[in-house]
């Protein structure tokens, strides 16, 4: 009877896991087509109008900036890993931002709308975008139907995106964050 009762036991174990390496076995099938691969990319979507309000663009962008760095402190050494990449996808009236013909950048003086929590003004947006947009490994994807029915045809920074570059931009990105 005990080996009746050990056969049984076994065969209840290999019932109870088999499922369970099947599963394991799946997910890390999952896991490498994912966010799995070692690479953190990052997608920054901005829809908020930085003329009416900069406080989102002034986020964003300096969000997206401290994500490309390794030494935050200043100290010279690495304080965290770096994103793989951080591309901004300006839409809707976050598109204002590459605007040229707003006044955002109709200023011969820019105007330091970022603050700090302490109420110190610490950039223009027009600083922000091209210290965005000089960090390597950042880019700045633009919604073409956004910008087109505001009328912007020649933006102060980054590109139109296409149909495909849009569609795989979200589905390789490990996080999105939105403002």
């Amino acid at each position: 009877m005990n080996r009746k009762l050990t056969k049984f036991r076994i065969l209840m174990l290999i019932v109870l896991m088999t499922p369970m390496a099947i599963i394991s076995l799946l997910s890390n099938e999952a896991l490498a087509l994912s966010s799995g691969d070692g690479a953190e990319n990052i997608v920054i979507t901005l829809n908020t109008d930085p003329t009416k309000d900069p406080e989102p663009a002034c986020v964003a962008l300096q969000i997206g900036m401290n994500l490309l760095m390794t030494d935050l402190d200043g100290d010279g050494f690495d304080d965290v890993v770096a994103a793989n990449s951080v591309t901004l996808f300006v839409t809707t009236g976050g598109v204002e931002l590459i605007n040229p013909d707003n006044s955002i950048y109709n200023r011969n003086k820019p105007k330091s709308v970022c603050t700090t929590p302490f109420g110190v003004n610490t950039a223009s947006l027009q600083e922000l975008l091209q210290g965005f947009a000089e960090i390597e490994n950042a880019d700045i994807v633009i919604c073409p139907l956004c910008a087109s029915s505001r009328g912007i045809e020649y933006p102060v920074a980054g590109h139109m995106g296409t149909s495909i570059e849009i569609h795989d931009l979200f589905l390789d990105a490990d996080k999105v964050i939105t403002f």
